[in-house]
């Protein structure tokens, strides 16, 4: 089939849209062709590429009359607005767990009697208002992944699906930047010191005509980008299911900064070494293992975060709707999270802050000589440990067992607060 043959049966299988839609996909059409001509294939090759007219017409059906849920954004920019949400919730969090107590026993004091019944009441009060800002960040992040899940849900059904496959690759290049828009990322060291990006698309012709990979390099910093094409005034092809995208990367030695981004999809990073690392997902999760950096940052809105045998100077590790779990030898380490527990095990660190509205708080810190400790909880148990100074039961306050040389900052609204340093 020619290209006006092919044209003619899709502008005739069109006709039961709307304009707009019959508009876009055929200008998109007809670039495709021109893009391909150019290339110097035939007519023929690029009707292979293109697909069966009644694949594309299925999907088209499936989609009509659909409506798109929750919000409409860009996929990099939520993170920004996330990042602002979860630093106000660790804010709240440490003002509310630690004023619940000095609170009541201020206003407490106006009474000579009923003092204990009055904080309880106090204490019942903030923890109400608390678990609604729980709930509240806890929509927010389950809005925002079903939001996405529904304009990048990946496609299950794979019958006609194929692999569409690119690369590119540096070997004088000491920055990486990688961003998928509904793509999982892989990153492990490079077996003979060269980045590369390596993209595989196993989605139908349509979806991968959807897509599109780049990969340049800009200075000294390497960019490889997978992300749907921009299409006219209606995004028709934004609505389309997504395929399942991989990002398979290798990086080089001692590098000096690594930012992995994604929308809809996991990360999973194992085994590299950079000065400086920022890792970002909307929906998703962050598997990070053997791994060293001079700073390590961590966004995530919809999933857990997995930090496991890690060095660095320092790591922040934020989540809206996931539980945290660091095993690091780190010097300052921060996590947030407002639905999920926080596990900490570090070595030799230096000052450690944990935040959580929704959950315990279990911090193990090996080679400590001594803790410093700001710790508040309003409804939950506070145990602190180290060598034979011994803090038990307690809601909030500062204390120092040993010499101090750790400094602790941790706050829960609802959980458990346990530390131990040994």
């Amino acid at each position: 089939m020619n290209k006006q043959e092919y044209m003619y049966n899709l502008f005739e299988a069109l006709r039961p849209f709307d304009e707009d839609v019959r508009n876009e996909i055929i200008s998109d059409y007809e670039e495709h062709f021109a893009d391909g001509l150019a290339c110097g294939k035939t007519e023929e090759q690029i009707v292979e590429e293109l697909g069966p007219i009644d694949e594309l017409i299925s999907e088209l059906k499936d989609l009509k009359g659909k409506k798109k849920k929750g919000f409409d954004f860009d996929s990099m920019d939520i993170s920004k607005a996330a990042d602002n949400l979860v630093k106000g919730i660790a804010g709240l969090v440490g003002s509310f767990a630690g004023t619940v107590t000095k609170g009541a026993e201020k206003m407490g004091e106006s009474f000579s009697e009923g003092v204990d019944g009055f904080a309880d009441s106090f204490t019942k009060t903030v923890t109400n208002a608390a678990e609604k800002v729980y709930n509240k960040g806890s929509e927010f992040a389950k809005d925002i992944s079903d939001s996405y899940k529904v304009t990048r849900n990946t496609e299950s059904d794979t019958t006609d699906a194929t692999t569409d496959e690119a690369n590119g690759s540096s070997d004088d290049c000491t920055e990486i930047v990688v961003e998928g828009d509904c793509a999982n990322i892989y990153v492990t060291a490079s077996p003979d010191n060269v980045a590369r990006i390596n993209y595989a698309n196993h989605g139908t012709a349509n979806q991968q005509l959807a897509y599109a990979f780049e990969c340049y390099q800009k200075g000294a910093t390497l960019y490889g980008t997978a992300k749907r094409k921009s299409f006219g005034i209606t995004n028709f092809f934004k609505t389309l299911t997504s395929p399942r995208i991989d990002l398979t990367v290798e990086v080089p030695r001692d590098f000096k900064a690594v930012t992995f981004k994604t929308a809809s999809g996991e990360i999973k990073i194992t085994g590299i070494s950079a000065g400086k690392a920022v890792i970002s997902d909307v929906s998703g999760s962050i598997d990070m293992r053997s791994c060293g950096f001079e700073t390590l940052k961590i966004n995530n809105i919809s999933g857990h975060v997995t930090v496991d045998g890690v060095n660095s100077d320092d790591i922040v590790a934020e989540t809206i709707s996931g539980g945290i779990n660091v095993a690091a030898a780190v010097a300052g380490l921060r996590t947030v999270t407002t639905s999920g527990r926080i596990n900490i095990l570090t070595r030799n660190a230096e000052k450690v802050d944990a935040a959580t509205v929704s959950g315990s708080i279990d911090m193990k810190l090996d080679g400590c000589s001594g803790i410093s400790a700001n710790v508040s909880s309003v409804s939950g148990r506070i145990d602190l440990a180290c060598g034979e100074s011994v803090v038990r039961g307690t809601k909030s306050g500062k204390f120092t067992l040993g010499n101090g040389s750790t400094a602790v900052k941790a706050s829960s609204v609802s959980g458990s607060i346990s530390v131990e340093g040994r």
